[in-house]
Parts: structure tokens; C-alpha cells; sequence
């Protein structure tokens, strides 16, 4: 339907869904996206961005040609991807679940003050949802001044190359991710678990 190379493996890109985040992130994600020509680069558009925003950014960016938008249809496509680039948010939970190696990317200007200052301030080890569930750096987060182009080019070399790496990552998402937040139906267990609740305290 988009006209995919069924022989070139698929790597998503979710770059956020607000324009600034957009704005700060797809640029480098575009750039380290640039030495991998056996692999295929699609976006996953945000609802309410126009086209002609991903439209204007991929052109500035080398692997422009390469590069597919695709719109509500984020599941499908992770479904289908080999690896994926994500801005922190919900997208790195569910990307964990549909069990594909992944890196966690979140710039913002004026890094390394926004380092120190998230070192000295918060109170979390982690940004990401996914590594907040696993309680462990499942997966690497390249945030403020660690999101580079060279960071992320490093790490994209162990998601698409490195079958140990990819390996691995599947081992720490079954076993700290997926597993302990059981089978599906989160609204039906949160209900028992409320009506059990209110039980005990009659």
C-alpha cells in the first residue's frame, strides 16, 4: 500500500507529536539515519501535523528519498519494523511491547544545562516508560546533550547489526516489560483490583 521494499528491513520512526518536538528530533534522527542504505526509514505521522512539516524536514536531510510518512497506522507499522528511533512518551512502552529494539531520543536546546539540572532536580533514574517499568536501562536514552548525531548512529549500528545486542534487548523486554504487566484487559484488572478494594474496607 506505501510502497515498501519488501527486501529492505523496516525501521520506524516516531518522532513525537507536538511540532517543536518534531522540529528537534527528526532532523538527527534523519541525519543518523543517513549510512544505512540496506534499511528503510518510515515516520510515523502525529494526527493534527500536516504532511507538508515531514515533508519540508525530510527534504533537508540526506536519506530524503528513503523516507516514507505513514498516518494512523503507528501499531501496524511497529509491527512490521525491525528497530525504531522514539521520542520519550507512551510510543516507548508500546514499542517494548510489540517487541522491537528500540532508542529513546529526546532533544532539548541548551542540554547540558538541562542535564545538570536533571541530575540535581528529578527524582527518577529514567525518562522513558519503558525503562521506568523495567526499573533498569533496558534500552538506551539519548536525552538533551547526549542526543546527538553520533550517539544515535553508534546505537543504530547495535539495533540493526548486532544480533546479540537485538537478542538481548527481546530477553529484558519479555522478562522485565511484558511479563510483569500481565495479560491484557488493563481496564478489567483495574477494576477487580478497585472491587477487591472496596471489599475489604466494608
Amino acid at each position: 500500500r506505501h510502497r515498501l521494499d519488501p527486501m529492505r528491513p523496516i525501521v520506524a520512526i516516531l518522532a513525537g507529536s507536538r511540532k517543536q518536538e518534531i522540529r528537534d528530533n527528526l532532523p538527527i534522527m534523519l541525519a543518523a539515519a543517513k549510512g544505512f542504505d540496506n534499511h528503510q526509514w518510515v515516520i510515523a505521522g502525529a494526527p493534527g501535523i500536516d504532511k507538508a512539516m515531514y515533508k519540508d524536514i525530510c527534504s533537508k536531510s540526506e536519506v530524503s528519498r528513503g523516507v516514507t510518512v505513514v498516518y494512523n497506522e503507528t501499531y501496524a507499522l511497529l509491527s512490521h519494523s525491525h528497530a525504531a528511533m522514539v521520542t520519550s512518551g507512551t510510543a516507548t512502552l508500546e514499542t517494548a511491547l510489540f517487541r522491537v529494539p528500540q532508542v529513546v531520543c529526546y532533544y532539548i536546546m541548551c542540554g547540558k544545562v538541562v542535564s545538570w539540572l536533571r541530575r540535581l532536580v528529578l527524582k527518577v533514574k529514567y525518562i522513558s516508560l519503558v525503562n521506568l517499568v523495567a526499573d533498569f536501562p533496558l534500552v538506551r536514552e539519548l536525552v538533551a546533550d547526549e542526543m546527538r548525531e553520533r550517539e544515535l548512529t553508534e546505537e543504530l549500528n547495535l539495533l540493526l547489526l548486532d544480533d546479540f545486542y537485538r537478542n538481548r534487548m527481546f530477553s529484558e523486554y519479555d522478562k522485565m516489560v511484558i511479563a510483569p504487566l500481565g495479560e491484557p484487559g488493563a481496564s478489567e484488572h483495574a477494576a477487580t483490583a478497585i472491587a477487591q478494594l472496596l471489599r475489604k474496607r466494608k
